[in-house]
Order: C-alpha cells, then sequence, then structure tokens
C-alpha cells in the first residue's frame, strides 16, 4: 500500500506540471498570430480567449492548491488533515478540471470549424488562405497542452477524492 505521503507528494507534482502546461498553453496561445497584418483581428475566434481564460482559472485554482499539498505534505506523518480541507480542495480541484474540460473543447472545437470554413472558402487570393490554415493550425498546440493540463487535472482530483475518502473512514495507516 503506498503513504499518503506518497500520493499527497503525487498530486504536488501534478499540480506543479499542470502550471508549467497551462502557462505554456496561454502563452502560446497569445501568441500565435497571422504573417500578414489585417485591418482587424477578426480571425482571432472568442474561443480562444475562453481558453485563456480557462487556463488562467486553472493556474488560479492550483496557485490554490498547492500551499495545501505543501501543508498535507508536512503534516502526514504527525496527525490525520482535516476533512474540512480534504472536501475544499477536493471540489476546487472539481471545479478546475470541468474549467479546463470546457476549454479544451472550445479550443478543438473553434480550431476544427474555423479550419473547415477557411479551407472551403473563396478567399480573395491563396495567400491569405495559406496565412489564416498556419494560424489554426498552430491553433492546435496550446489546445493540446490545455488537454494535457486537464488530464493531470482530473489526476490530481482522483487523488484528492482518495485522500478525502481515507480520512472520512479514519484510515490514518501510513503504509
Amino acid at each position: 500500500m503506498v503513504s499518503r505521503a506518497a500520493w499527497v507528494g503525487g498530486v504536488l507534482v501534478s499540480r506543479l506540471l499542470m502550471v508549467a502546461v497551462l502557462v505554456a498553453a496561454v502563452l502560446l496561445t497569445v501568441n500565435n498570430d497571422t504573417k500578414r497584418k489585417y485591418a482587424d483581428d477578426f480571425y482571432k475566434l472568442e474561443s480562444y480567449s475562453y481558453t485563456v481564460a480557462a487556463a488562467a482559472i486553472g493556474m488560479a485554482g492550483c496557485a490554490l492548491q498547492v500551499p495545501v499539498a505543501v501543508y498535507l505534505l508536512c503534516k502526514s506523518k504527525r496527525t490525520t488533515p482535516s476533512t474540512l480541507v480534504l472536501d475544499v480542495s477536493m471540489h476546487l480541484d472539481v471545479v478546475v478540471t470541468v474549467m479546463l474540460a470546457t476549454g479544451v473543447g472550445a479550443g478543438f472545437g473553434a480550431t476544427v470549424d474555423a479550419l473547415r470554413y477557411v479551407r472551403h472558402s473563396k478567399l480573395p487570393d491563396d495567400e491569405t488562405k495559406q496565412d489564416f490554415i498556419r494560424y489554426y493550425n498552430k491553433a492546435f498546440y496550446p489546445a493540446v497542452l490545455l488537454l494535457a493540463g486537464m488530464v493531470l487535472s482530473m489526476a490530481a482530483t482522483v487523488v484528492s477524492a482518495r485522500l478525502r475518502a481515507r480520512a472520512a473512514n479514519g484510515d490514518v495507516a501510513d503504509v
């Protein structure tokens, strides 16, 4: 049986990786641009703003969770952690996972739809069409990183639920 400290340490690593992945997703989304300059940014979809917001909420939730994980790691040998702390941690993990899942759906869905539209549209010149195709192809990278962040968040949620269930059952064995 794996000790509680190992589980909490795994969650801490998962959360730190999640922050790194979400920062990369935000940076890739914000820095994605077309080669040509257009009069307005009509090609930047609102869904991309939503994915950035979802990643920011995920990072904020994770930033709130890291001190809790460090606290649980320090207290794991001495006492059973408070079920209230574990409840809040678990519910925050669920909220972050759902937000990231909706961000992933928005990012992939908008990109697939926009690429389909651009490929079948009759734009005035082929250079503009290729510019948009390159832009939307690059938009898949942050969506994949957001998906990785969501998977890491799901792992943290599962471990949080497991730790909460163990604390509720009074399982203090640290074998």
